[in-house]
């Protein structure tokens, strides 16, 4: 019976000592770094509880857990376009929850966590629709950075009422319909081949500029050579005359006749005098026949 007694007693004190176990490790909350805890009683919020250890009473309190890091939500947005292209537009969203006491109690009293689905979804899909109204399919594509910085700002606006800040929003696609895709595509095509005759043009002005430039250094370089060889043959020219004036100047008349004599060959002329008397000297010579001297 004693055995019994204390077999039970043990067992008693076992179940004792494991309930409040149980108890303590119910009463404990670990809020760790970069979130917070939303306290409840009955359901109803009562304090906001900052990253440490937190005793809470069992049954009554209990705690919800929101993080105030910077999170991430994607989303794919259908619209038609201003000219009534439809556009589906997947966009990257940054946010974070505000760190004021109040506005955490507001967002958990109004969405109990769910608030990605419950208001950020939403406003997605009315800011990206109302902005993608006002420009045309191209523009979407073109104007893309205008587009983002319109929606970015609409959704900052409407979010920041229920304590949500909007960090940066990224369009990450844009997706046409087939039909518009293929005629994108043509222009493309379209332009760039417009864009290859340009700069094939552009190339054979190049070429034909030098080919005019070639043209015209070699018309320059005869051009030059040309008066190089007329300025020569007057440089010669002026040289000889120079000369042949200086050797006229040095002729004189003994000089002339010394140079007669050196050369004359003994014969007399046959004929001599003027237009009105006409003299045969061979006659003359063979009338008067010159006499010897005695040495001959």
């Amino acid at each position: 019976m004693r055995k019994l007694t204390a077999f039970f007693g043990f067992f008693g004190t076992f179940f004792v000592i494991f309930i409040a176990a149980l108890l303590i490790l119910a009463s404990v909350r670990i809020i760790n770094a970069g979130e917070v805890g939303v306290k409840t009683e009955f359901g109803k919020v009562t304090d906001i509880l900052e990253p440490n250890l937190h005793i809470v009473v069992p049954i009554v309190n209990d705690v919800a857990y929101l993080s105030t890091q910077i999170g991430k939500y994607e989303a794919t947005a259908s619209a038609a376009s201003k000219d009534l292209q439809v556009v589906d537009t997947k966009l990257a969203i940054n946010y974070k929850i505000k760190g004021g006491n109040d506005e955490i109690k507001l967002l958990y009293e109004q969405f109990r966590g769910n608030h990605e689905e419950r208001i950020i979804s939403p406003l997605v899909q009315e800011v990206v629709k109302a902005n993608t109204a006002q420009f045309n399919a191209a523009e979407l594509i073109t104007k893309r950075v205008d587009v983002k910085s319109k929606i970015a700002r609409d959704l900052k606006t409407k979010l920041d009422p229920y304590g949500i800040e909007v960090v940066e929003v990224s369009i990450t696609d844009l997706d046409f319909s087939k039909e518009f895709n293929a005629a994108i595509e043509a222009k493309v095509v379209a332009e760039q081949t417009l864009e290859k005759e340009k700069i094939d043009l552009e190339t054979k002005k190049i070429e034909v500029q030098q080919l005019i430039a070639s043209t015209n250094a070699s018309a320059t370089s005869l051009v030059i050579q040309a008066e190089a060889d007329a300025q020569a043959r007057i440089i010669r020219a002026t040289a000889e005359a120079e000369a042949i004036e200086k050797v006229t100047e040095s002729i004189s008349d003994p000089y002339v006749r010394y140079y007669y004599v050196t050369r004359w060959d003994g014969m007399l002329p046959k004929v001599m005098g003027d237009n009105d008397v006409i003299i045969d000297i061979e006659d003359i010579v063979e009338q008067n026949p010159v006499p010897q001297t005695a040495s001959q």
